[in-house]
């Protein structure tokens, strides 16, 4: 320790401060306790009906197939499937990104045959494509080897149905032919010059 006399400075300086026996407020330490104790209280009382793994709520009531609904309806949710695989690109609204993503509200690949855009969801598209009237030059991802054919069959299903187009659903047979006849491809479409042969 230093015999240096203490400056005026240094005297004017408050002690460094400390804690008392107690340093959390009884109060803030009843609070903590009564919160753990309601949360373990509430996690014992709870009595789940529904399965974790569906993860957003819906009991399994609420995902059985609907009164009266015809044997062999594709059971997929197109809607949430459109949200999870396409909306980033396509958007919610359907009408993609100007000079980036094709729209697909009134697009001719869309409304068009069936195994067209069933053709499309399997297998991409890469390279310059016109959809109405515009072209955009860019790469769709393989579907193929992600989503089974009736998952495919209902969000092509979906988009037929929204943003004004007005095409008939799509079968999953009508993908599941596609998928056996066009088996051998491992590459996306080329753009307009491989897929108007297909149209």
């Amino acid at each position: 320790m230093s015999d240096a006399p203490v400056t005026r400075q240094e005297g004017r300086e408050k002690g460094d401060p400390y804690e008392l026996e107690t340093p959390i407020p009884a109060p803030v330490l009843a609070l903590v306790a009564a919160m753990v104790a309601f949360g373990m209280a509430y996690i014992l009382a709870a009595a789940p009906d529904q399965r974790p793994e569906l993860g957003d709520q819906r009991t399994l009531a609420d995902l059985a197939a609907a009164p009266g609904a015809k044997a062999g309806a594709a059971k997929a949710d197109g809607a949430a499937i459109y949200a999870a695989r396409c909306a980033a690109c396509h958007q919610a609204s359907g009408l993609g990104l100007p000079g980036v993503f094709p729209p697909l509200a009134g697009s001719e690949w869309v409304n068009g045959k069936p195994e067209l855009l069933a053709s499309i969801l399997l297998h991409g598209v890469q390279g310059r494509i016109t959809v109405k009237g515009l072209a955009f030059d860019g790469v769709m991802p393989a579907f193929k080897d992600q989503l089974d054919d009736e998952s495919l069959a209902a969000v092509a299903s979906y988009a037929r149905a929204q943003w004004g187009n007005a095409g008939a659903p799509i079968p999953a047979g009508t993908v599941a032919s596609v998928r056996e006849k066009t088996a051998s491809r491992d590459t996306p479409w080329q753009g307009d010059a491989e897929l108007a042969a297909v149209k």
